[in-house]
């Protein structure tokens, strides 16, 4: 017997299947391992990352304090020294001077006395006076100095000579510590400036030092300060001014720059500010990133590597299967003697074996197929007639139970005559609505057939009459009235009456009677007058048709 060649079945092959399962899994180990890696590598780095940052912003606290320690001290030493509270006001003179060249960055010197006086000053360049002391600044300077304190003012820009400065102030107070006046110094805020920047190796990292308020007092970009920016805006500038807090702090968010930076900060106890550090997050993590991508070559890499690996080794293992699977078609498509090569791993040829002997299994069954095909042939031929046997019986018995209930409908609602002009029918049992239309149907072609003029419906055997049957009764009347005939309605038992009442149903259209006897005796006297009647009428006209004697 010959058969169809097997079609290929859509779908991945064998030797597919094992070549992607080989690079999943190799691709899944070296993602787990790469990701274990990667997440220890950003933790280090991070870790790191936050130890640079604070050593940056410390190491810029550090020379901003040596800074502003350095200026104090020689102001201090001068004051003690050379008696500046004290001295005439040539001493005092010269010992400004003497100031000035020792330290460069004063700009110029002032004493002021307890009544805002000037008694001596001194300028690095006399020609060239910057003046940063405004009333406001002086009445501060005063209040603070009177209270045994010091002050730092915030940044200045000389609206002449554009050059940035700092206000420094001293009490001014002789030996027994009483208070005269103020020792007031200028210094040149570039240095301060060249020292912030010196802490920002990085072209793209930013530095820069605040006060309470958020204004920049210096910055890596001197443009942002000579334009008087404020860094209140930036989150580790707020978290400053909000926590007050001296500890170093490692923090990422949006810069001053605008771009996403990781930055750090110390604040100063004197003056009240804060060193500010800020990397851009992508320098930050650019030795993070390199990694990943080095990693993702690998992984590449190992992809392509285990795919060949493995695709060979699929191909190696699926060679036999496909052999096999030649042989399977041919043998589907009608040959019986084909030699099973088996060779290929274990497996393989255990399965080819089995192939063998399922082929000589199947030549031994095919013989005796046919015999038995033949047998459940004619086993089913016979079933079927038996099956159409019983279909016909099936269809008599419903013709003939379709007839007996038809019979049986008849019979529940007879209609019978009992006079020449009435026919009665009796109701038994419970009516629903479709025993009520065939109640109706029924009186209808009755009357019709028999001419009469009279329909009794006794309603004695009827347990039940609600408002859908008493409905019912009054539009058979109204129909028996169109057709020419009365009905009349017989045995109303006490309780359906009183059923009828507490419904409020109206029936005073129909005519009704206590049983049948009654409506019978009634019809007979009717006949009997009409007899008499008839008679005497006859008499009548015959008396009036007779001769006088």
């Amino acid at each position: 017997m010959n058969t169809a060649s097997l079609s290929t079945p859509a779908g991945r092959s064998l030797s597919t299947t094992l070549a992607l399962a080989l690079i999943s899994l190799s691709v899944v180990a070296l993602l787990v391992s790469n990701a274990l890696q990667m997440a220890s590598n950003w933790q280090v780095h991070q870790r790191g990352l936050a130890r640079e940052q604070e050593s940056r912003a410390h190491g810029a606290a550090v020379e901003v304090r040596a800074f502003f320690d350095a200026r104090w001290n020689m102001l201090a030493t001068s004051i003690k020294m050379s008696s500046l509270a004290t001295a005439p006001a040539e001493q005092r003179t010269e010992a400004l001077e003497r100031l000035l060249v020792l330290d460069p960055l004063f700009e110029q010197l002032i004493i002021l006395d307890d009544q805002r006086f000037v008694v001596a000053s001194a300028s690095q360049n006399p020609h060239k006076t910057v003046n940063f002391l405004d009333p406001a600044l002086i009445d501060e300077i005063m209040r603070r100095t009177a209270l045994r304190d010091r002050l730092i003012s915030s940044l200045r820009i000389d609206a002449a000579s554009g050059e940035p400065g700092i206000v420094m102030a001293l009490p001014l107070v002789d030996s027994f510590e009483n208070y005269h006046g103020a020792l007031i110094a200028t210094v040149n805020a570039r240095l301060l400036w060249t020292t912030v920047q010196r802490q920002t190796p990085d072209p793209d990292s930013l530095a820069y030092v605040v006060d309470r308020q958020g204004n920049l007092l210096a910055c890596s970009d001197t443009a942002r300060v000579m334009r008087g920016d404020n860094a209140s805006g930036v989150a580790i500038v707020q978290r400053f001014i909000r926590e007050r807090s001296a500890s170093i702090q490692t923090m990422h968010y949006t810069g001053l720059s605008g771009a996403e930076v990781v930055g750090s900060y110390e604040a100063l106890d004197d003056p009240p500010w804060a060193v500010v550090i800020e990397t851009p997050r992508a320098v930050a993590y650019r030795s993070v990133l390199n990694d990943l991508v080095v990693s993702g070559i690998i992984l590449l890499g190992a992809v392509v590597v285990s795919g060949g690996i493995g695709l060979y080794l699929a191909r190696w293992l699926t060679a036999p299967l496909i052999d096999l699977t030649r042989v399977a078609n041919r043998i589907a498509s009608g040959e019986r003697d084909v030699p099973v090569d088996a060779r290929g791993p274990r497996e393989i040829q255990i399965l080819a074996r089995a192939f063998t002997a399922m082929t000589a299994q199947l030549e031994a069954n095919l013989e005796t197929l046919e015999q038995r095909v033949a047998q459940r042939t004619a086993d089913l031929r016979a079933a079927l007639a038996e099956v159409e046997a019983r279909a016909r019986e099936q269809a008599r018995l419903l013709e003939e139970i379709a007839h007996q209930r038809e019979v049986i409908r008849e019979l529940s609602v007879p209609v019978l005559p009992v006079t020449e002009d009435a026919l009665v029918m009796p109701l038994i049992g419970a009516i629903d609505t479709e025993r009520l239309a065939d109640i109706q149907d029924r009186a209808l072609h009755a009357l019709q057939r028999s001419r009469a003029c009279y329909l009794l419906v006794d309603i004695t055997g009827v347990p039940v009459v609600d408002s859908q049957v008493a409905q019912g009764l009054i539009a058979i009347a109204s129909m028996c009235r169109l057709l020419g005939a009365e009905m009349v309605l017989i045995g109303i038992r006490p309780e359906v009456a009183q059923t009828i009442v507490g419904l409020g149903l109206n029936l005073s259209s129909l005519r009704t009677a206590a049983d049948l006897q009654t409506v019978l005796r009634d019809f007979a006297a009717q006949r009997r007058d009409r007899v008499a009647r008839n008679g005497e009428a006859i008499e009548r006209r015959n008396g009036r048709g007779s001769l006088p004697a």
